[in-house]
């Protein structure tokens, strides 16, 4: 119930309860204290303790509330602790001057400014101040981790966001070219490339705009794709494509895997004039996806493009970065193939 990470807007019966059961405590322990050291009665110092509480509680507050928060965040320590000080000797004025108007609630306290006692009573102040500041402090520490959390989740979002907004034009610019070159040679395939583009179009407007989609919605996605290829390059081009493992149970995060299909035929298939090969392996094997694909690639020359580098691998990077860190692994070899193995706890 009274926890420190608490926050409260305005002042609610349980913050009320929180107060009020902190100053009962401080009057419960001095009257017992000393009570048991000056072997006399506990009305007295209840009394006693009650007035001061008249001085102890603003002062706690005004610590607390006005002067930490004002100077702590500036880092004027000296002024604060100088302030500090001040105001617990001022504090104790005001408790030499109930001594001397109320002296039937006194006790036989001293009602002298200058003596050993005052300093005491100062001591006293800022000792019951300072635990104040310290559930203050917590308090604040614990909100300041809350927004630090909250920022960066929002950082997180956004990025992720930017990305995903990168992504999707570039992949379909992609795919209207290929499509435009069909209807230039006046393939009647087409149309049946519309489709297939339509199916995409859909999933990205209505279905990927999550934090993470169904794994065999991802994988449809990527036959969509594999079927305009297909249409597009016809028998010069050898695809396999292969799944395995326990698909349905699975999700991840949209749009992850599209970049490296996509990068395969940019950079592999579309570079050859002559026969070319995709092969893809898809595997789900206890919470892991492991993701394989593999390009026959052109002879390289002085102009061919790093295969490594790109918008949309750099994009699947960063993405795999914030949405899997440190639960994933992502390998790219570029040798007489392009080889890309990638594996992620789900």
């Amino acid at each position: 119930m009274f926890s420190l990470e608490r926050e409260y807007n305005g002042w609610s019966l349980e913050r009320i309860t929180r107060h009020i059961l902190y100053w009962g405590f401080w009057v419960t322990f001095y009257c017992v204290l000393n009570a048991a050291y000056q072997r006399t009665g506990y009305l007295q110092w209840l009394w006693l303790e009650l007035m001061f509480m008249t001085v102890k509680i603003p002062y706690a507050y005004f610590v607390a509330y006005f002067l930490f928060p004002k100077f702590l965040p500036r880092k004027r320590y000296v002024i604060l602790f100088a302030l500090v000080l001040l105001f617990a000797f001022v504090g104790v004025g005001f408790m030499v001057l109930l001594l001397k108007v109320l002296p039937q609630f006194a006790s036989g306290q001293p009602s002298i400014f200058w003596s050993a006692k005052s300093i005491f009573r100062a001591l006293d102040l800022i000792y019951v101040a300072s635990l104040v500041v310290v559930v203050k402090m917590i308090q604040r520490f614990f909100r300041q981790e809350r927004m630090n959390e909250r920022l960066k989740a929002e950082k997180i979002g956004s990025e992720l966001q930017m990305l995903k907004n990168q992504l999707q034009p570039h992949f379909l610019l992609n795919t209207l070219n290929n499509i435009y070159g069909l209807v230039l040679d006046g393939d009647k395939k087409a149309g049946s490339a519309l489709i297939q583009l339509s199916n995409i179009i859909n999933y990205m407007l209505y279905d990927c705009n999550v934090d993470s989609a169904e794994l065999q919605k991802e994988i449809d996605l990527l036959k969509n794709y594999l079927e305009l290829e297909k249409i597009r390059y016809g028998e010069r081009l050898d695809l396999s494509f292969e799944v395995e493992g326990a698909i349905a149970e699975n999700k991840i995060a949209p749009l992850l895997l599209i970049p490296f299909v996509e990068n395969s035929f940019k950079h592999g298939v579309s570079q050859s004039q002559g026969k070319s090969w995709v092969r893809i392996l898809i595997q789900v094997s206890a919470n892991q996806l492991s993701f394989q694909i593999e390009n026959s690639i052109a002879t390289p020359t002085d102009s061919t493009p790093d295969l490594k580098s790109g918008i949309g691998l750099e994009n699947v990077r960063k993405r795999l970065n914030l949405i899997y860190p440190g639960a994933y692994q992502l390998d790219i070899i570029s040798n007489e193939t392009f080889l890309v193995n990638l594996k992620i706890n789900l």
